[in-house]
């Protein structure tokens, strides 16, 4: 029975897909709806009477379910609003196809299961094509689409590449973004973060997804308020998006195999964009008017048009990038449009020479006048990228000199200490040298009193106790500690002041 009903359903649209008047006059179009919803059933109500076998082609992963009749009844709505015919789909959506396929992302929105992921990447493909073109149909998706895609693209990056079908439901999860979220819905999409979402995704997706989810991202940032959801984002490592988009620039570049040195300055400022693929083709195999050059068809093959489109959003004006290499990189994306026009002209210049056209005069004047500003732009780029180059350089130096600073300042402390140490290790252990400290502290103690006029009859109290053999200035106690073991030191015992010393110093007192 699973054979001959999926056999028969797929047969049947493939034959009629394309005949229109036949399918509306036996009510094709509801009992598609109808079909599935019955088929939705299954999954509402697992009591239901009705369970699959999964024995048969058309039956697999169906066993006890009627997934089999949903995964192929989603498969022919996909086939059918694909014709592209307004009034199907018109038909469709008065039915409740939206909402009934709203319910199936609902059902199956936490599966790992390859055949519901599959219903799930061709349910968001059908709501793509539906909504693409018409905001009711969007306002249709509304809140809860929304919320069903965000989740999506919040799938683990390890599932990408687990050979389930994920891969699918990513693209096709960003295909509904430009399809069923842009302008109509955008507002709830921000409101419910989609910006950082899709920013994560960009760090952590496959480079070979990397450019869709870019182009997804810039499509939703012609809305200016999206644009502080960009700078505000930080990813693995406080990264931001200014240095995540810079990152993806270079791995671009060193991909396409632009000439860039260890730092990536420019090597050869007469090609500043060309890759490998560039440099080495034909221009004959171009000239045809009807064909892209290369320099056209390299806006679409790479992301670096769109990473200069997405930064000349933010505002070159208000980056700040932090590392002299990230600077360097800024620098060239800065110019990016300048030498793409540049690239253009060239090519027109040697089209010109292939066909023998000669240019008049005045036109002559005006290629020269490009190729002069062009090449003069790229060495004025590369000499600011030296510059940077630079300045860093001095940069790092000084702290290096700053840090020999601190640590030959450290080094004088050390000695001073020591000094310090030393003399009062030999006040101690020499007569003489006391003699001459009491001396020296007996002058400093003379030099330090005031003596103003009209005091010269007062009485003078001395202020040192005679017969004192202390060289530091005295207290009435002194702190002892009794052993330089922690476990068998205890509070500091005090002593009478007999012979006050430093409490850095251990010292003996004798009664």
């Amino acid at each position: 029975i699973n054979a001959e009903y999926g056999g028969c359903v797929v047969t049947r649209y493939r034959l009629l897909g394309n005949v229109y008047q036949r399918r509306v006059r036996g009510h094709g179009n509801t009992r598609l709806i109808m079909l599935l919803e019955w088929a939705c059933l299954d999954f509402c109500y697992p009591e239901g009477d009705y369970g699959g076998h999964g024995n048969s082609f058309f039956g697999e992963g169906g066993y006890q379910t009627r997934r089999a009749q949903l995964r192929y009844t989603v498969r022919v709505l996909l086939s059918v609003v694909r014709t592209g015919n307004e009034n199907v789909i018109q038909d469709l959506c008065d039915q409740g196809l939206i909402a009934s396929l709203i319910v199936v992302l609902k059902k199956y929105q936490d599966t790992d299961v390859p055949i519901e992921l599959s219903i799930l990447s061709n349910s968001l493909l059908i709501l793509s094509v539906v909504c693409e073109h018409d905001s009711q149909r969007k306002g249709t998706f509304g809140d809860e689409g929304v919320t069903l895609l965000l989740k999506f693209l919040s799938l683990d990056s390890e599932k990408f590449s687990s050979g389930l079908g994920y891969h699918k439901l990513l693209l096709s999860s960003v295909n509904a973004i430009w399809c069923c979220v842009s302008f109509m819905n955008q507002d709830l999409f921000l409101e419910r973060g989609g910006i950082p979402i899709l920013l994560d995704l960009l760090e952590r997706c496959p480079p070979s997804m990397q450019n869709l989810v870019l182009g997804a991202l810039l499509d939703l940032t012609e809305d200016a308020r999206a644009v502080p959801h960009v700078v505000t984002w930080r990813g693995a490592g406080q990264k931001t998006a200014v240095s995540l988009l810079i990152e993806l620039w270079r791995t671009e570049e060193q991909v396409m195999g632009v000439k860039r040195d260890k730092n990536h300055i420019m090597a050869d400022p007469t090609t500043p964009l060309q890759g490998l693929e560039q440099l080495n083709s034909d221009i004959s195999a171009h000239a045809l008017s009807s064909t892209p050059t290369l320099a056209i068809l390299d806006v679409a093959d790479n992301m670096r048009a769109k990473i200069y489109a997405m930064l000349f959003r933010i505002g070159f004006e208000n980056l700040n990038p932090t590392s002299a290499k990230d600077q360097i990189t800024l620098t060239l994306i800065e110019n990016y449009l300048d030498f793409k026009v540049g690239e253009v002209w060239e090519e027109i210049i040697a089209e010109l020479m292939l066909d023998n056209i000669t240019p008049i005069k005045s036109d002559r004047e005006a290629l020269k006048q490009i190729q002069t500003v062009i090449a003069a732009k790229s060495e004025a780029v590369k000499r600011h990228q030296m510059e940077i180059l630079e300045r860093e350089s001095r940069v790092e130096l000084e702290e290096e000199q700053a840090c020999y600073q601190q640590i030959k300042f450290n080094f004088k402390q050390w000695e001073q200490q020591n000094a310090s140490r030393i003399n009062f290790i030999n006040k101690t252990s020499d007569y003489e040298t006391l003699q001459i400290s009491k001396q020296r502290q007996s002058a400093l103690a003379e030099k330090s009193k005031q003596n103003p006029p009209g005091m010269r009859d007062t009485v003078e109290h001395e202020t040192l106790l005679k017969m004192l053999t202390t060289t530091v200035h005295s207290g009435r106690h002194i702190n002892v500690p009794l052993s330089d073991n922690p476990r068998l030191t205890s509070p500091h015992k005090v002593l009478p002041a007999i012979s006050p010393t430093r409490k850095s110093e251990r010292s003996v007192v004798t009664q």
